[in-house]
């Protein structure tokens, strides 16, 4: 299979080739030495092709990257070396998740598809421990529930500031209705999920049962302003996270959303509607105290 251009080896060939730069190291010498040809290289400072692990190290040591230089390849290329066949859990923080986080820091836009639960971009901290904790099977106990809370937090502070992230959220309505944590904790997320679909950079979209069956869930697809960098797809599901790069299958994703989106979904407006009337339900479910 001939190699592909990708965000996450374009981010590392990015990095590779300033460090190349600033060390003033030409192409034909850092090939010879690598005993790579000029081609390969090029392509791989340009996100085509990935260096071996052995062949990154040396790179490094030829450009005489520092301390800060040599994590951040290593970490890219970590994302990079990833690929759809590597399934774990994300409650871990493994580095399947620490990839997705980045790669979620950087981009400029994201679409999401869920069908059972909130997503997490939209999630309140209550919401957050109760899933976590009917997921425990799968937890890495020696991570605090507050770290969880605190990270998710962090991540959502994207959809805030002077950039910020373009959020397009479409939720099945049966997410919507289910009592994770119980009612109090419920009414409090519809809250919330009114709250963030007021930001101009936000849109939430209820998919209703008469909707039937949509073709994707589960689904997150990350765009970049960075022309260079082409969009990606993350899959995610209770065995962990999956890449989707491949230009071909990436449009299908897109593809895919746009139509549930256009053709399937309430409009935002009749979306918020709906989101208020079970507010209002799972108020009236709350005991007296």
């Amino acid at each position: 299979m001939p190699s592909e251009k990708t965000y996450r080896k374009t981010k590392l060939g990015r990095l590779l080739d300033q460090l190349r730069r600033d060390a003033g190291k030409d192409l034909e010498f850092l090939a010879r030495e690598l005993r790579k040809t000029e081609s390969f290289l090029s392509r791989a400072l340009n996100g085509t092709n990935l260096l071996g692990w052995a062949d990154l190290g040396l790179f490094l040591d030829l450009v005489e990257a520092d301390e800060d230089g040599r994590r951040k390849a290593t970490e890219f290329w970590e994302d990079a070396k990833q690929d759809s066949t590597r399934v774990q859990h994300p409650a871990a923080y493994n580095q399947v998740a620490r990839s997705y986080a980045r790669a979620e820091a950087d981009a400029a836009w994201l679409k999401q598809v869920e069908a059972a639960l909130i997503p997490g971009m939209l999630q309140v901290p209550e919401y957050t421990l109760a899933r976590r904790e009917a997921a425990h099977l799968f937890l890495n106990q020696k991570i605090h529930p507050n770290r969880v809370v605190a990270a998710r937090q962090s991540r959502q502070m994207r959809m805030h500031g002077d950039e910020p992230l373009r959020a397009h959220f479409l939720i099945d309505v049966a997410a919507l209705r289910r009592a994770v944590g119980g009612p109090a904790v419920m009414y409090g997320q519809l809250l919330h999920l009114l709250a963030v679909a007021a930001l101009p950079n936000v849109t939430i979209q209820v998919i209703g049962e008469d909707a039937g069956a949509y073709a994707i869930y589960g689904v997150t697809i990350l765009g970049f302003d960075d022309e260079d960098f082409p969009d990606v797809v993350y899959l995610e599901t209770r065995a962990g996270g999956k890449w989707v790069e491949n230009e071909v299958d990436v449009d299908k994703f897109r593809k895919s959303f746009h139509e549930i989106a256009n053709e399937q979904a309430f409009t935002p407006e009749e979306s918020l509607e709906i989101i208020r009337e079970l507010a209002e339900l799972f108020k009236n479910r709350i005991p007296a105290t």
